[in-house]
């Protein structure tokens, strides 16, 4: 969890979490969130929607897989500007 988490402050200047929806059945969670953040290398704000599973075990998580709708418009807004390179 450490590692991811520090991958996403590289990546995201700012992560907000702005509405969520759960699902909870037995060790499994299905979490649907309206994301919207600000790229820390290209400075540009996006809004999305994720999809994430997260596995509990023994009252921690120990798996979180996510789904993204638009892979190309969150890797858009992590690209570095051409006159910033």
């Amino acid at each position: 969890m450490e590692r991811f988490f520090l991958a996403m402050s590289r990546a995201w200047e700012s992560f907000d979490m702005e509405e969520q929806e759960f699902l909870v059945t037995g060790e499994t969670t299905v979490v649907l969130t309206q994301v919207r953040a600000r790229a820390r290398a290209s400075g540009r704000e996006v809004t999305f929607p994720i999809l994430q599973t997260l596995k509990v075990k023994d009252g921690q998580i120990v798996e979180i897989r996510p789904f993204y709708w638009d892979t190309a418009a969150i890797a858009g807004a992590c690209a570095v500007p051409a006159e910033r390179v």
